[in-house]
């Protein structure tokens, strides 16, 4: 009798600007990670900006895109580099950071990925960032782009269709969805094995009091550097 292969597990999420990092916790539990990047793009949301930690407190910053109609997937949204966006993230890191512990290393990773040359897409922008930075924490899912599953659906039987479409056998989502996961009752009617992670939020040194959470992550990457951030988003700390 042999034992029994470890299911294929899918997370899928929106692309997100320097995501915090309860989104590497969850793409350490899967073994294939959706970006769901053929949804709407929502001005004002995660899909475009995050939170640093300055001095003075919170501090956001936007990656400006063209205009585009209402109904624009974000996998077709185009960054607006007509605006000195990049330097300005630049600057305002070093400004925040410079004195932190880490801020070598995180200015050697920070300042090489705004500089990279991409297609002009927000979605390459913010999934090729965070890949980069997955892979600095030694978190390595398959990953694929849900514009090219071109997955039929919405809300849940979207997410059930691309979970079938990367040959997935079980579904780990973010704790924020299971109120209207489970409205919909999809996932229980197909019988498709759905679990709820909740971020496990441990505080880390900032330089500052009280602690601020759900910064993106350049703020735990030039306090802790990738070592400490391991520990912060390993697997072991997840119930």
């Amino acid at each position: 009798m042999t034992a029994a292969s470890p299911l294929r597990t899918a997370a899928i999420m929106q692309p997100t600007y320097l995501p915090y990092l309860g989104y590497f916790q969850l793409m350490a539990a899967a073994s294939v990670f959706v970006f769901l990047d053929d949804v709407q793009f929502a001005r004002r949301s995660w899909q475009s900006r995050n939170r640093i930690l300055t001095a003075q407190g919170e501090l956001m910053l936007t990656v400006p895109v063209k205009k585009h109609d209402r109904d624009t997937p974000i996998h077709a949204i185009q960054i607006d580099d007509s605006q000195p966006w990049r330097d300005k993230h630049l600057a305002a890191i070093r400004h925040a950071y410079g004195k932190r512990p880490f801020f070598a290393e995180g200015w050697a990773f920070m300042s090489e990925q705004l500089a990279r040359e991409r297609d002009g897409g927000l979605a390459d922008l913010t999934c090729g960032l965070t890949q980069a930075a997955a892979a600095q924490l030694g978190i390595t899912p398959e990953v694929v782009r849900a514009a090219d599953l071109k997955a039929p659906g919405a809300r849940s039987e979207h997410l059930l269709a691309i979970c079938r479409a990367v040959e997935a056998d079980a579904y780990v989502s973010p704790m924020g969805s299971a109120d209207y996961m489970e409205e919909d009752g999809v996932f229980q009617a197909a019988g498709f094995p759905a679990r709820f992670q909740p971020f496990q939020m441990v505080e880390y040194p900032q330089g500052t009091e009280p602690f601020a959470p759900y910064m993106g992550f350049v703020d735990a990457l030039m306090n802790v550097g990738w070592n400490g951030m391991r520990e912060l988003v390993s697997p072991d700390r997840i119930g």
